[in-house]
């Protein structure tokens, strides 16, 4: 089972802001759907909440564990709640090798999962548009060990910047 980290940074790191994701790239989310869907994904509670406030809902097609220990209740089928990234790890591992699948997500900031080590996997980063002054560091060692551009990187409609992938 692999578990692969995706995130959008900006120049310095910076993952969030208020909760939420600081810019919109069209490329990007196109792209985040459908690397994750039919896969679990792993999350911290920011990323969840800035999700069911943007969407009203959980990810579709996909199921949820979110790391929290102040959650009680995840208030859907698709969410399940882990109180430490390593138990959360587990689950998602648990998870995807009875639905068949190989890959799991950690996104976001990942509730600590990146914390440490990173996962076995890939890490899948979109560099965001600009460097922001202040906002949710990404975890660990940022952008380390993320190498070259991939072929994928599919350019923005005018006036909205280009959104290249690393891997």
């Amino acid at each position: 089972m692999n578990a692969s980290v995706i995130v959008a940074a900006a120049a310095n790191d910076v993952i969030g802001r208020d909760g939420a994701l600081p810019w919109h790239l069209r490329g990007d989310l196109r792209r985040f759907r459908a690397l994750t869907t039919s896969h679990v994904v792993v999350m911290g509670r920011v990323t969840h909440e800035s999700i069911l406030s943007r969407l009203g809902h959980p990810l579709a097609n996909r199921t949820s564990i979110v790391v929290s220990r102040t959650l009680r209740d995840a208030g859907d089928d698709r969410v399940l709640l882990a109180t430490s990234p390593e138990s959360a790890l587990a689950a998602a591992a648990s998870i995807g090798a009875l639905a068949g699948s190989g890959e799991f997500f950690v996104i976001g900031g990942g509730g600590g999962c990146c914390q440490g080590p990173p996962p076995s996997g890939r890490r899948h980063l979109t560099p965001g548009p600009q460097n922001l002054p202040r906002g949710r560091p990404l975890p660990g060692d940022g952008a380390g060990g993320v190498g070259q551009v991939s072929p994928d990187g599919a350019a923005q409609p005018a006036g909205r910047g280009r959104c290249s992938f690393l891997h």
